[in-house]
């Protein structure tokens, strides 16, 4: 019984993966990706957005400054930090 339960559970965290868009190309917003957040919050804001759709022009609904608003996307966010050649 012990080994049946493994495989299922194995089984299920891949389809679950799959499902997501975990493993799919393609899946990353067209926009682009939320910028790097570092500022730390006492105390979260009231959502200015709750998805994309919320938002104007080609910006996104992100996490930004203790709170989710309509910020402009970056390309990727490892490109930022990434030195320029």
């Amino acid at each position: 019984m012990w080994p049946n339960s493994i495989l299922v559970l194995t089984v299920l965290l891949i389809s679950s993966t799959l499902v997501t868009g975990g493993g799919v190309k393609g899946a990353e917003n067209e926009k682009g990706v939320c910028p790097p957040d570092n500022v730390r919050c006492i105390r979260g804001e009231d959502p200015q957005c709750h998805n994309d759709n919320d938002c104007k022009d080609q910006k996104i609904c992100c996490y930004w400054h203790c709170g989710f608003k309509c910020v402009q996307p970056v390309k990727d966010s490892w490109e930022q930090w990434s030195p320029q050649e």
